[in-house]
């Protein structure tokens, strides 16, 4: 058995995409199809199967990529051994979601790194599921995963699941920020189920909760109104995000309050949007019994510290 065999598997299930996978690993699709063809024959089982939505794990292909990313990971824990040691000061691998605080804390964290230390970062912004998955199976340090306090028991019960600790970072309500040519046209005092009803909604498109199915599309249609017409745009960038907020007319998003620097840079104004279930969590996980390192510490802190300007703030 190859385990170059499991890397090729692992990079099929991240893209959900032969073709894709086989060009990452920068080698020729046939040849990809064929590895797993002989590690499926090895172990007597159907790794993925095809789907509208691409390619994806069977029930038995789920439990050997787990098995096979452990493996993996200690594999290069082995190699690690004969690389001359490093500071592990500024090696971090982190995943987060797409949210302008932690953004503003990274760029802080980066600037006052010494610029003589070793640095090898990887700062990925994706939704809480895959950063659990990160956490979890991806030797990613830590992360930061996002709920609404209504999915809070099935988001503690997963990651307990998973064998991961949490901490909370900040609660808070979310606001709508919009493009500043927008200020005049919305009223000061807005509710979601009126913004919604007049506006063009950008949303994080890959949103899910563990055990529910939709249930965080459910959370937002339970605050829209019933009989008018919804008009949203899905998006998996952030930075795409903002263009589209300066470019579509009347347009909004829902995030956590984000940095003034971050407004000014980006044209923005965020305001206060009003719905019952306007109460969401951010916390930051990370593996049982795991010590953080200086850096990460570090990280974390500058985290607290952006939080802190904009929750002491005088209210938006």
């Amino acid at each position: 058995m190859n385990t170059l065999h499991f890397r090729y598997a692992v990079e099929i299930e991240k893209t959900r995409s032969i073709t894709q996978a086989a060009e990452n690993l920068y080698m020729a699709q046939p040849n990809l199809s064929k590895a797993i063809k002989e590690l499926e024959a090895s172990l007597e089982i159907t790794i993925f199967r095809r789907t509208s939505k691409g390619v994806i794990p069977t029930e038995q292909g789920v439990k050997f990529l787990s098995y096979a990313k452990q493996i993996l990971m200690q594999i290069d824990n082995m190699k690690a051994i004969a690389v001359p040691e490093k500071s592990e000061k500024h090696r971090i691998r982190i995943s987060v979601p797409r949210t302008g605080y932690i953004s503003k804390a990274f760029s802080d964290y980066l600037q006052e790194c010494d610029s003589s230390d070793d640095m090898e970062i990887y700062f990925c912004e994706t939704n809480s599921m895959r950063t659990i998955e990160n956490v979890r199976e991806n030797s990613y340090n830590f992360g930061v995963v996002r709920f609404n306090s209504r999915h809070e028991k099935y988001f503690m019960d997963y990651l307990s699941e998973k064998n991961l600790e949490s901490q909370l970072i900040w609660e808070y309500q979310v606001v709508a920020l919009m493009s500043s040519e927008n200020d005049e046209v919305v009223n000061e005092n807005l509710t979601y189920s009126e913004l919604s009803s007049v506006c063009t909604e950008i949303i994080q498109g890959d949103d899910s909760v563990p055990y529910v199915s939709g249930a965080s599309e459910k959370l937002f249609a339970d605050n829209r109104s019933g009989n008018k017409k919804t008009r949203r745009i899905c998006m998996f960038d952030r930075g795409s995000a903002f263009d589209f907020l300066l470019t579509v007319p009347k347009s909004f998003m829902l995030d956590s309050p984000i940095p003034e620097s971050i407004c000014e840079k980006y044209g923005l104004i965020q305001k206060k949007c009003e719905f019952p279930d306007n109460c969401f969590k951010d916390l930051l996980i990370y593996p049982v019994d795991r010590k953080l390192s200086e850096g990460e510490i570090m990280l974390i802190n500058k985290l607290y510290e952006v939080r802190n300007e904009i929750a002491f703030k005088s209210e938006i």
